[in-house]
């Protein structure tokens, strides 16, 4: 009788924690609405009218936002981590340090927005556009940005450490001392984006477009871009070191100083390239097209 009542006490302790806890958040929604508050975590916000609202610094961490406007309004240095933001209409809007990391932003609207040292991590932007949006310094470890738009993004600095961006149209991105490291950029399109000093070790770039891009002393060392469209691809003094090459356009391409070393470049096109001083110890070269138009042995 008594372990009945026991556990009848805790039931009961368990169900007015909870009551309590809904009643607490009813009244940060209801004091967040009226404008009383900024803060409202794991709120339902879905539909909410927030038009012109100050959000600086809130705290909308877990929040559903689905569906709410945010025509502008001011999200600087806001807690979004692990909001849902799908479709948001963020276009032109400043959220310059926001933490975003593990939002769903999937289909959101980013065109021109500034991201600038944002945190994202982990989000969700699939299919979101993000074109000439401001990422510099932004943390983009590991985020969904298959399919997403891209274009003239300034990303400078910004860490995409390990981030699907398949089949992302990032032409004319600047991407200048970016990391990309084990990123996953399978058919991105990436005609003359600038990577000067950028970092893609171990990155997946097969069947990439990086057609007339600058690639200064990128390290692609151990990255895999098999049948990449390298294309007048300005590449001087890149490491491609152990990378995996084959089948890889490479015409009028400048490799002048880039470390080849140990590089698989079988069946691929250098026709016209230029290789001047280029590092070709253990290089593979076999049935590729050479400068000179021959193919190698």
């Amino acid at each position: 009788m008594d372990r009945r009542y026991a556990a009848l006490v805790v039931t009961l302790a368990t169900v007015m924690a909870s009551m309590a806890a809904a009643a607490a958040a009813e009244q940060d929604r209801d004091a967040f609405l009226a404008g009383q508050s900024i803060n409202c975590p794991r709120c339902d916000l879905s539909g909410a009218n927030l038009d012109r609202r100050d959000l600086t610094g809130a705290d909308l961490s877990g929040a559903d936002l689905r569906g709410a406007t945010f025509s502008r309004t001011i999200l600087r240095g806001a807690n979004l981590a692990g909001a849902n933001l799908a479709g948001a209409p963020f276009k032109r809007h400043d959220l310059a340090g926001a933490n975003l990391a593990d939002a769903n932003l999937e289909g959101a609207t980013l065109h021109r927005a500034i991201l600038r040292g944002a945190n994202l991590s982990g989000a969700n932007l699939a299919g979101a556009n993000l074109n000439a949006a401001v990422l510099t310094s932004a943390n983009l470890k590991h985020v969904k940005l298959a399919q997403a738009l891209l274009f003239q993004i300034e990303a400078g600095g910004a860490d995409f450490t390990g981030a699907d961006l398949r089949a992302a149209l990032m032409a004319s991105a600047r991407l200048i001392v970016a990391k990309l490291d084990g990123a996953d950029l399978t058919f991105a399109d990436l005609w003359e984006a600038r990577l000067t000093n950028a970092s893609l070790r171990g990155a997946m770039l097969t069947d990439a477009n990086l057609h007339g891009a600058t690639l200064l002393r990128a390290d692609l060392s151990g990255a895999t871009a098999e049948r990449a469209n390298m294309i007048r691809a300005n590449m001087r003094t890149a490491n491609l070191a152990g990378a995996v090459l084959r089948g890889a356009d490479f015409f009028q391409a400048d490799l002048v100083d880039a470390d080849l070393s140990h590089a698989d470049l079988g069946a691929s096109r250098l026709s016209a390239a230029k290789l001047f001083n280029a590092n070709q110890t253990g290089t593979r070269f076999e049935g590729a097209i050479m400068p000179d138009n021959s193919v190698h042995p």
